[in-house]
């Protein structure tokens, strides 16, 4: 391999999947003697090992203000790598779709890439984001992404819709290395939950999981809606479980490193997205048996469910379609673990070792 040493580059370190994917990635390639720089607010990775090195960034509400001050980062330790002669074995692997990185990276001549997680359009396309900023972000991608020297997709159907925009044909499509193993265990006993695991920010659509489940309730269904995670929209979600009193039906749980027991003791997953990248916690409940709805935004969480073979799929942002959903699984639910288990069986996509094997092999065509 041509590269010995890599920096990579995650400013706005966000609680969820995305934490155990870095990991994973990290572990992996510290084993094949890879050199890692890590440049990122996350402080308490326990990762002891002489080839890895973090430096820590303060943790900002911006993600341009951090996007900034890992930039300045970035550029210092490629400009100390110059003047060491260590430049010509280091590369740039951003996992955050971050111009500064393809910029400051290109100024220093290094190669990068850059994986993009969510549909490049989702912003757009979704009248729930700011259209300016949003388009802001997607004409940046558009001039950009063109001079990284390979791009890396999480889903099919984010990779296919780039190949339209891009004169970048380097583009190439790598599932979550998500998984350590899969789970062979099911679990009988379960309580009537309804589950959601996710930040709290418009993009999840939490707000039409909330709007079918007060018609749930109404319908004198018995049972409750569990939200685990924290984001800028959890006052909101606080007044309408207020507004609809449904305080006693609704928990909120902040995140946790214990959710595998929420995962078994629930009967029901739903991620509403309005756009998504691939939904690792459609992984997490399919590998736990557990009966999945996910919206049919692009591109990730349908491509997950088996296009509805392996889970349910509701219309994007239709309360009443997911509402649909949701008794179409309580009333008929032996249906709906069938459909578990096709979803269950085609989790060896996400294995951690199979897909960071594809990292390295791109790695190893720079």
């Amino acid at each position: 391999m041509k590269y010995n040493q890599i920096i990579l580059f995650y400013p706005s370190f966000e609680k969820g999947g995305v934490e155990k994917i870095l990991i994973n990635l990290v572990l992996f390639l510290l084993k094949k003697k890879l050199k890692i720089i890590l440049i990122s607010s996350k402080i308490n990775i326990d990762i002891k090992n002489k080839n890895f090195q973090q430096k820590i960034l303060k943790k900002r509400n911006s993600r341009f203000y951090s996007a900034i001050k890992a930039g300045f980062t970035l550029s210092k330790i490629l400009k100390s790598l110059k003047k060491n002669n260590e430049l010509k074995n280091t590369f740039v692997l951003s996992l955050q779709s971050n111009s500064i990185a393809i910029i400051i990276s290109k100024i220093f001549r290094t190669k990068i890439i850059i994986r993009n997680s969510e549909n490049i359009l989702g912003g757009i396309t979704s009248k729930d984001e700011n259209l300016i900023k949003s388009g802001i972000i997607f004409f940046q991608k558009l001039i950009l992404y063109n001079f990284c020297d390979y791009i890396i997709t999480n889903s099919i159907g984010s990779q296919e819709i780039m190949k339209k925009f891009l004169f970048n044909n380097k583009i190439k499509c790598i599932y979550n290395p998500y998984l350590k193993k899969i789970n062979n265990k099911k679990i009988s006993k379960k309580k009537n939950n309804i589950l959601f695991v996710g930040r709290f920010v418009k993009q999840k659509g939490i707000i039409y999981l909330l709007q079918a489940f007060n018609i749930l309730v109404k319908k004198n269904y018995n049972f409750k809606l569990l939200l685990i995670g924290d984001g800028p929209d959890q006052k909101k979600i606080l007044n309408f479980i207020r507004l609809n009193k449904l305080n006693k039906r609704v928990k909120i749980v902040g995140w946790t490193n214990k959710l595998s027991k929420y995962y078994l003791e629930s009967k029901i997953f739903v991620l509403p997205s309005v756009y998504e990248g691939l939904g690792n916690v459609v992984i997490e409940s399919l590998n736990y048996f557990l009966p999945t709805i996910v919206s049919n935004c692009k591109f990730g969480p349908s491509e997950i469910v088996l296009n509805g073979k392996g889970g349910y799929i509701f219309e994007n942002k239709n309360k009443n379609d997911l509402l649909n959903k949701i008794i179409k699984i309580i009333d008929n639910y032996n249906i709906a673990n069938k459909k578990t288990l096709i979803g269950h069986k085609s989790l060896k996509r996400f294995l951690i070792k199979q897909q960071c094997e594809k990292y390295f092999a791109i790695f190893n065509k720079l």
